[in-house]
């Protein structure tokens, strides 16, 4: 199964070029910090296809967690304009280090740190942005609703470093379904992402759709982004 993984991802890899570091799923930008108590040498292997404004894009995520409290994550994606535009292409790889156990004490906190490449056309890749992250993560109205807080700096290749801060919660609705939002500011770019979440299989395979909108620069876009996640690999 890990080989067949390792492949699946190798394989997006040179078919799509490739996801700028991003949040966990659900959500667009914020990462987590609750640490599941079964994740053990596990993979997640996450997917979303996305529209904002005139881009669509297309994403891939695979995480292999060593144990409850460190993970490494591949993300890899591919988006074109509209009409006439280049298509660009992004690489990121992202570790997360874990210090609690929200089973166990309530609340989780950790360290993100991520790195990109990145491309537009046919141009060589290039070193994009790094990023180092604070999320914590706290169990609320039960152990299946959460709230999440990040708070970090980017340091964008060319510019000045940029401060990161995101907000989200998860709310479970029973039935297998849970509702979650986001915002997120980064520099002038804000974010505001949210959805619903169904387990088709629970906690193995879940289905994502959510209404995203982006601001900044003077300008607002507004998208869709659906998902598909499969856990405990």
């Amino acid at each position: 199964m890990r080989a067949c993984l390792c492949a699946l991802v190798g394989l997006t890899a040179m078919l799509m070029g490739a996801a700028a570091c991003a949040g966990d799923r659900p959500y667009l930008i914020t990462s987590s910090a609750a640490a599941e108590e079964d994740d053990d040498g596990v993979w997640s292997i996450e997917s979303a296809a996305s529209k904002l404004g005139s881009r669509r894009g297309l994403e891939l995520q695979a995480e292999y967690a060593f144990n409850p409290t460190q993970a490494l994550q591949l993300e890899l994606g591919h988006g074109r304009g509209a009409s006439g535009q280049a298509s660009d292409s992004s690489a990121g790889l992202q570790y997360r280090q874990l210090f609690k156990h929200i089973a166990r004490d309530g609340w989780g906190w950790g360290l993100v740190l991520a790195a990109e490449l990145d491309k537009s056309g046919s141009a060589a890749w290039r070193a994009g942005s790094t990023a180092l992250t604070l999320p914590v993560s706290i169990q609320w109205a039960g152990p299946a609703s959460l709230l999440h807080a990040n708070l970090g700096v980017v340091w964008p290749r060319g510019e000045r470093r940029q401060c990161l801060a995101s907000l989200a919660a998860s709310h479970d609705l029973g039935h297998r379904t849970h509702l979650f939002a986001e915002v997120a500011r980064q520099g002038d770019q804000r974010l505001l992402h949210g959805g619903v979440r169904h387990w088709l299989r629970r906690e193995k395979l879940a289905l994502d759709f959510s209404l995203q909108r982006r601001r900044g620069a003077g300008e607002s876009e507004r998208g869709v982004v659906v998902g598909l996640g499969w856990y405990d690999l």
